[in-house]
């Protein structure tokens, strides 16, 4: 954790949602799916891409209206912190779900998982410098973008320990 995959995420899907005739972001897929099953998150989808068609109690037909209802359609998904790759064939499907121009954005800590699941792109985020990480922390400590004095040495040892992670600074 602490990279900032959903919020660089949702900067992508905000910055290109206007594109796409339907767009749905949905966070914490890892967490959403052992609270409330993957049968209520294709409902979810479906809801947040206006499809009224979502009267249905198993992963089958959940698939079966998902790939009915949005084949014609150029759709933006985000389905972030995916963890399983039952969630992505349940969620996310096959390209022939969604309609020509359509993108599938997903985050996830296991790189394996794209793999399998046979993802053409992969973005790898990466820690700050160390230049970059000190003046972040700066900011979010002293308000100013450098250290108070006297506080150069500790401000240095908390960059190195947080290897440049933004939300660990």
């Amino acid at each position: 954790g602490g990279w900032g995959r959903r919020q660089f995420a949702r900067l992508v899907y905000e910055a290109v949602k206007e594109k796409f005739k339907l767009s749905c972001f949905l966070e914490n897929i890892r967490e959403l799916s052992k609270t409330n099953g993957l049968v209520h998150i294709q409902k979810e989808i479906l809801s947040h891409l206006n499809v009224r068609s979502n009267d249905f109690c198993n992963l089958y037909d959940g698939k079966k209206i998902i790939a009915n209802s949005l084949s014609n359609k150029k759709v933006l998904l985000v389905l972030d912190d995916v963890s399983d790759i039952s969630q992505l064939e349940n969620l996310g499907g096959k390209r022939e779900w969604f309609g020509p121009g359509s993108r599938l954005i997903i985050t996830t800590r296991d790189k394996h998982l794209l793999k399998t699941y046979g993802v053409d792109m992969t973005y790898k985020a990466r820690g700050l410098a160390q230049n970059e990480a000190l003046q972040l922390f700066c900011l979010k400590a002293f308000k100013q973008d450098q250290p108070k004095e006297g506080y150069l040495n500790l401000c240095k040892g908390v960059v190195e320990y947080a290897r440049g992670l933004p939300f660990a600074l």
